[in-house]
């Protein structure tokens, strides 16, 4: 039955909704497959269920060799999958109305039945402020036991995978293309650390390339795998809200990271917030709505700087007051402290190798979280 699945799945002239009204109408994959005779497909086209793209791809697909074939390239891929049938397939996504018939894979395949896991979206060209929250928020919440779930995009998808891996955190990337292709081609280094250390799924086979009509698709796999989903900077009308969309539909919790009056980059975000999503500005903010009343780890940070191994020198310290959140040009800083600019830079330097502070680009200097 697996590889009917399979087949189905394969079909791009077929939209999911009308592959599970066929198997509605069916049964299932396998008697789709063998009811979908070229007699019956003239019928369903006649009907205006099918289009003739989809009669002919339909047609050209049901040769002896098919199968073979495809699990042919499969195995030259190094790609494994699993179908609704397959005790792997997780009770989360099986949950959804439209939930893929196939999920192709690279990684643990595990991760997809942790029991806590949460969305991270946002924009693919964020601020630096954007940058520096997905970093501190993701890896509080990562560290506590919490999945991380993106689609491996430029900009806050790669920095919320980042984060999770570089506190040992488990995380997922949904691609919008097969499992074989890497996209944007600048993340294959993030690609390849996924594999190794978390999973790469996706809905869409190998010969299928990262294609924009396959974006919004994969969204609802991002919401539909996790029990809530955070938004991190998103414009009024951006792709970021077709996972909302998702979410919403699937019943998921929607948390928004407010963001600055007046910047596009924070319209989309306060606008959910205004109607209902959960506010958000610090990790443990998810980490209680999700977990409960728990132990919460604290902050390496926190705790070094506690037991006193970490301190800041005065002028360190005056240094570090005067920034926050949000990156500051290094001319400005020594024009904000009126310190010179020897002892403005000894002192970045020096917190930024303490862990206090983050160069986010050259010159720009922010707290880190």
């Amino acid at each position: 039955m697996r590889e009917y699945y399979l087949w189905l799945n394969s079909l791009r002239e077929l939209g999911i909704n009308k592959k599970i009204e066929l198997i509605r109408r069916f049964g299932d994959p396998k008697e789709v497959y063998i009811n979908l005779n070229k007699e019956m497909t003239r019928k369903l086209e006649e009907e205006g269920f099918l289009k003739e793209s989809a009669v002919h791809e339909i047609d050209s697909s049901k040769r002896e060799d098919w199968f073979a074939n495809y699990k042919n390239v499969l195995e030259a891929e190094e790609i494994r999958y699993i179908t609704p049938i397959d005790e792997e397939y997780p009770d989360r996504l099986l949950s959804i109305y439209d939930a893929p018939l196939a999920l192709f894979y690279k990684g643990d395949i595990s991760l997809l039945k942790d029991t806590y896991a949460v969305g991270v979206v946002g924009s693919r060209k964020p601020t630096g402020y954007g940058r520096i929250i997905t970093d501190g928020l993701v890896r509080k919440i990562a560290e506590n036991g919490i999945t991380i779930i993106s689609g491996m995009a430029a900009g806050i998808d790669s920095a919320a995978h980042r984060a999770a891996l570089e506190v040992g955190g488990r995380t997922v990337a949904v691609l919008g293309s097969g499992v074989n292709h890497c996209y944007p081609r600048e993340n294959f280094p993030l690609y390849e650390n996924i594999i190794d250390r978390g999973l790469v799924i996706s809905e869409f086979g190998p010969e299928v390339p990262p294609l924009g009509m396959n974006f919004p698709l994969r969204n609802r796999i991002i919401s539909g795998l996790s029990e809530g989903v955070l938004v991190i900077e998103a414009a009024i009308r951006s792709g970021t809200l077709i996972t909302v969309d998702a979410a919403l539909e699937q019943g998921r919790t929607v948390y928004a990271v407010p963001g600055r009056v007046g910047d596009v980059l924070s319209e989309g975000t306060n606008n959910l917030i205004r109607n209902g999503a959960i506010l958000v500005t610090r990790g443990e903010d998810i980490i209680e709505d999700m977990l409960g009343n728990i132990e919460i780890k604290a902050d390496i940070n926190a705790d070094l700087k506690e037991k006193g191994n970490i301190s800041l020198s005065d002028k360190e310290q005056k240094i570090y007051d005067s920034l926050s959140l949000m990156p500051i040009f290094i001319d400005d800083l020594i024009r904000k402290t009126g310190e010179t600019v020897t002892v403005v830079i000894s002192a970045l330097y020096s917190m930024e190798a303490k862990g206090f502070i983050i160069q986010e680009t050259k010159g720009y200097y922010a707290r880190k979280m």
